[in-house]
């Protein structure tokens, strides 16, 4: 639990989350203790957790999709992809092991950082290594990593994946109180293609997906004359920003909890990568990371918590 980085496949990487998961919190339990990362052939590489602190269980799965599957048509050719998938569920097949009926059609989002136009993907994800930084507390994850390039898939990105479980909402709303993030730094998504393998920039698990923009669902602080997300300030030093706000719906009118893990800033606003901002008045600090792509000059600048 806390923060770490480094080098790992991706396996390691789901296994590193669930474990410190399971490990933070009473709350957190193994799902289904036969979804494991021994076998990383295909999509067998793969983590069940059940999160019991609220009225209603939920499961979330974690899945290296080591796949490659025909994801959308661009009009012209078929765009494949592999990558990690995360899912809930509000109940678990038991009997097969398995997501029950249509929760990869209904709750789940794929972070497709390995990305092919017109030709399967030559990526291994078993033996991929991918560069990444990562915070874990009870309340989910805050995931960014850049993947180990390749010279034949084309559209590799870097990306941020987090997932959130917030102890408070603004008003009852009769939903889990889970929310999820994603963005890639060279982002390509479509619909069509295999049911599952879909990029969702923002999920509210059983109440909307996300596909049309990464700001859709989630609300990020902007003013107006520079486009800053957030700023170091040119006269005490401090660093102001404010930390994305959940919504209910994708007009963003509906706000309904803010996160803990995450916030943004853009390149203008005098932070780099490798930046730890401290809180005033609390021991809490964030890191700031920017990464680009083995495929795109593209950065995602996002500070995760490092510091609980």
């Amino acid at each position: 639990m806390g923060f770490t980085s480094g080098g790992k496949v991706l396996a390691d990487i789901i296994d590193e989350i669930a474990d410190a998961l399971i490990a933070s919190s009473a709350n957190w339990v193994e799902g289904d203790s036969t979804w494991d990362t021994t076998d990383r052939t295909g999509n067998n590489a793969r983590r069940c957790l059940k999160y019991t602190g609220d009225a209603d269980d939920i499961w979330m799965t974690l899945e290296a999709c080591n796949t490659s599957n025909q994801v959308w048509h661009d009009g012209t050719y078929w765009n494949y992809a592999k990558g990690l998938r995360t899912t809930f569920c509000a109940s678990w097949d038991a009997v097969n092991h398995t997501h029950p009926s249509g929760a990869l059609s209904l709750s789940s989002t794929m972070v497709t950082y390995e990305l092919r136009r017109n030709g399967a993907i030559n990526a291994d994800l078993a033996t991929q290594i991918l560069t990444y930084f990562l915070w874990v507390d009870p309340s989910g994850f805050a995931l960014m990593a850049k993947p180990e390039p390749n010279s034949t898939d084309d559209r590799q990105a870097s990306f941020i994946h987090v997932v959130e479980h917030f102890a408070a909402k603004e008003y009852s709303d009769g939903m889990t109180n889970f929310f999820c993030f994603t963005e890639l730094n060279y982002d390509w998504y479509g619909t069509g293609g295999t049911t599952g393998y879909q990029l969702y920039h923002t999920v509210r698990p059983f109440a909307y997906r996300s596909q049309n923009s990464a700001l859709y669902g989630i609300l990020f602080w902007r003013e107006d004359t520079n486009s800053r997300y957030a700023l170091k300030s040119t006269g005490n030093g401090k660093v102001y920003f404010v930390k994305p706000i959940y919504c209910n719906s994708t007009d963003g009118f509906t706000p309904i909890a803010q996160s803990e893990l995450f916030w943004q800033f853009p390149e203008q606003a005098g932070l780099v990568d490798g930046d730890v901002i401290a809180i005033d008045g609390a021991t809490t600090k964030y890191i700031c990371k920017t990464l680009d792509s083995p495929d795109s000059t593209g950065r995602i600048n996002y500070a995760i918590k490092y510091v609980a």
